[in-house]
């Protein structure tokens, strides 16, 4: 053991006895002299985030467990510890956005209680975290809880009735119905997204009463690409499968429901130890779901600088470059669109997809 490790060893060891003791000063002193030896110690900035969180110094506490959290890799005492303090602080947006994190590190581990448990607390603190309400849905369903599910799916609905989705409101009311076709809130949940649709007749395709579930599902735009993917996931373990399942019927639809699987599942990749790449997989991770979460939204630009951030970050998945060249066309963005596409053509399976959309943009 060499001078500077024992050094740092017995400042560490003296920095968390004083914590034991509650002698919090005395702490911040010792750890600071861990931290001139070894600067990048998780360990030494959660002790030291301990003691601040002991003195009420509340942002200092903070700024040490997300560097811990940091050089942690995301150790999940760590995040929680964040989560913590940015809740006592009022920081709630930021908060939920920690625990839902965190649900997804549970569940990359398989820790399916602490992942759910996490996410109920992000939607305690904000209730349309659509991201959440979707694992919650997909976790509960998977495990056969039929009555947590539907009150997720529910949940989702409401959240896209208030931004004025009422028709995919509706489909996921259906989603709700297929699992608890006797269940009297889903309903009435269905009436009053109808009652919705009825009120503004301009966005409403056919009247509510002739709709069809399956007719549904086969229109709309980029949020109802979405909604089928989700119901695909949820369908996959049904016993009894759609006897004409939805399909994607046009090149464009197709790439965009695979560039939405294959980001979520990026999420739930093992880590690989690419050291060369700016962030790690855990920030890049945490950029996608922010990504799929404000995409989910409909706040293109916010998602957009997520996805961007990751690539730079070192992502370099077909299915950002596609879906950045799909959000980029439709902001009117046609010069990132066109190098986008151009990125994600390079792989068989956007080729097609891409030559049609390079082909849409104004020459």
């Amino acid at each position: 053991m060499t001078n500077d490790r024992a050094r740092y060893e017995k400042a560490l060891t003296v920095g968390l006895t004083y914590n034991k003791r509650q002698q919090w000063k005395e702490a911040i002193a010792a750890f600071r002299i861990a931290l001139g030896e070894f600067p990048h110690e998780a360990q030494v900035y959660a002790g030291l985030g301990d003691a601040c969180f002991g003195l009420k110094m509340y942002d200092r506490a903070l700024e040490c467990y997300k560097l811990a959290a940091r050089y942690s890799q995301g150790d999940i005492v760590h995040l929680n510890q964040v989560a913590d303090v940015q809740e006592r602080m009022g920081q709630l947006h930021e908060a939920s956005r920690t625990y839902m994190a965190a649900g997804e590190i549970f569940l990359r581990l398989n820790r399916l209680e602490e992942a759910t448990d996490n996410w109920e607390r992000a939607v305690r603190l904000e209730p349309n975290l659509l991201g959440a309400h979707q694992r919650l849905a997909m976790t509960f369903q998977r495990q056969g809880d039929v009555k947590r599910a539907v009150r997720e799916y529910l949940a989702i609905a409401r959240i896209l009735q208030e931004q004025g989705e009422q028709q995919k409101a509706l489909q996921m009311c259906w989603a709700a119905q297929r699992l608890d076709p006797d269940n009297k809130d889903v309903e009435t949940a269905i009436e009053l997204v109808r009652y919705g649709i009825q009120a503004f007749p301009d966005e409403a395709a056919a009247p509510a009463a002739t709709v069809e579930p399956d007719a549904a599902e086969e229109t709309g735009g980029s949020l109802a690409d979405t909604v089928r993917q989700l119901a695909a996931i949820f369908e996959a373990e049904r016993q009894s499968p759609p006897e004409t399942p939805a399909l994607p019927s046009h090149p464009l639809e197709a790439a965009r429901k695979l560039a939405q699987n294959q980001l979520a599942e990026e999420i739930f990749r093992e880590e690989e130890g690419d050291e060369a790449a700016a962030l790690s997989k855990l920030e890049r991770d945490a950029l996608i779901g922010q990504g799929i979460d404000f995409e989910l939204r409909g706040y293109q630009e916010e998602a957009i600088r997520c996805y961007e951030k990751a690539v730079r970050g070192g992502l370099k998945l077909p299915a950002v470059f596609f879906t950045l060249g799909v959000l980029y066309q439709e902001r009117g963005r046609h010069e990132a669109a066109r190098r986008a596409f151009l990125v994600a053509g390079k792989s068989q399976s956007y080729q097609a997809a891409c030559r049609l959309a390079l082909h849409t943009l104004p020459a």
